[in-house]
């Protein structure tokens, strides 16, 4: 019997270290795509593995969506800026001091950025 409670938490434990890391809230995400600035907040639910919520970029709020698997996070959205459409995808990992690091990608080219949670 002890042996059978052994390996039921061995399995719990085993099944905790792959969840997603919580990320629900307001994240602030500072980056460079080619030299162009790219800084705004944005604030998510968590539902799972799966992202939802807004970012506010110039004064307007877009829709996000997004991911998390275990410290993998990707988030996308599309842009207005100066009336043409941009999409933006990140696509970062949460480091052990909780930041999120990664890259943009954007109109065929590629940038980095941080962010993070407050």
């Amino acid at each position: 019997m002890k042996k059978i409670a052994l390996a039921l938490c061995a399995v719990a434990v085993a099944a905790t270290t792959v969840l997603a890391d919580d990320v629900a809230g307001t994240w602030n995400v500072d980056g460079d795509v080619v030299g162009n600035p790219v800084k705004f907040s944005t604030v998510w639910k968590q539902d799972g593995e799966t992202l939802s919520g807004t970012a506010t970029l110039e004064g307007k709020e877009t829709p996000v969506t997004g991911t998390v698997k275990e410290k993998a996070v990707t988030f996308e959205f599309d842009n207005v800026h100066e009336g043409t459409t941009y999409h933006l995808v990140f696509t970062g990992t949460i480091g052990d001091d909780g930041v999120l690091k990664g890259s943009i990608a954007v109109a065929g080219v590629e940038g980095t950025f941080t962010a993070t949670k407050q």
